[in-house]
């Protein structure tokens, strides 16, 4: 087994020969101990689909790339391969078994280095009080700034501002964890960071979540709890169709959007966006 710890959270990932080890993971590596969530892997032949065939599910959910399904009380995730290719990855989940999931990787293909994705980390957090925010997350005199917004909004250009200007760290450029502990919000870096290749493990208090777009002048305003709901929703994924987990997300989402203040900073790419989040946070 592969021991890791993220988000506080002790997290094993079966070891198969032939699957090259992710590259993202190894900042989070640690010795083994108590386990958190299990994963079992294993390889299937690929043209013999691991699950129920995909007619029989219901299916929940779905993006350019992946697939939720449900049946006979299991979670099902369909995770492709790559444009154009047939092959599937799949995520199972027993409903209430928080805790075991399980990988099926085809077995003409266990060179491939992206399982990551399979592991369903959006959904296996949820009942650890934590959620997996598009973010790009900066440390700064010791507590977490999160920028989020749609993709190429200017998440990473305000995140390397906040770098050259304020010295600040970056520590992850696309996605980070955000877990409420004992009614403190804490802010993490994550394996999983896009193309900025940023897999900083660090926790922080969580200061402040900006929410970015694009404008011709640099102004910033607070937002409302009844409309910050509804950003931070199309930033995060909460499973609507399985109440338990939903149940889950919502409670940990009340208890970030209660301790940690949400503004709007509608910004240029420049230092004058730096200043005037500062000038806020202040």
């Amino acid at each position: 087994m592969l021991h890791y710890e993220i988000a506080g959270l002790r997290i094993a990932i079966e070891e198969i020969p032939g699957i090259p080890s992710m590259v993202n993971f190894a900042p989070f590596a640690c010795v083994p101990g108590p386990v958190d969530i299990r994963y079992h892997v294993r390889p299937y032949p690929a043209d013999i689909p691991p699950v129920p065939p995909e007619a029989e599910m219901d299916l929940v959910s779905e993006d350019i790339v992946n697939k939720l399904y449900l049946h006979g009380g299991v979670m099902y995730k369909r995770v492709a391969m790559q444009e154009g290719d047939p092959r599937a990855m799949w995520f199972a989940q027993r409903l209430g078994d928080w805790g075991e999931a399980t990988v099926y990787i085809p077995d003409d293909w266990l060179d491939f280095i992206g399982f990551g994705n399979a592991l369903a980390f959006e959904k296996t957090l949820l009942p650890f009080h934590a959620l997996l925010l598009h973010c790009a997350l900066i440390e700064h005199e010791g507590q977490g700034i999160a920028f989020s917004a749609p993709s190429q909004t200017g998440k990473s250009t305000q995140a390397g501002l906040w770098e050259k200007h304020m010295g600040a760290a970056i520590l992850n450029g696309d996605r980070a964890i955000l877990r409420s502990i004992g009614g403190v919000v804490y802010a993490y870096g994550s394996p999983y960071a896009g193309s900025s290749d940023l897999f900083i493990n660090r926790r922080v208090p969580l200061k402040a979540i900006v929410m970015l777009e694009q404008a011709k002048e640099n102004t910033i305003r607070p937002i409302a709890q009844d409309e910050a709901l509804g950003l931070f929703l199309s930033q995060t994924a909460l499973p609507i169709w399985e109440p338990t987990l939903f149940e889950m997300g919502m409670e940990t989402l009340e208890a970030i959007l209660t301790n940690v203040p949400m503004v709007m900073l509608s910004c240029l790419p420049d230092e004058g966006a730096v200043r005037c989040l500062q000038a806020c946070l202040a």
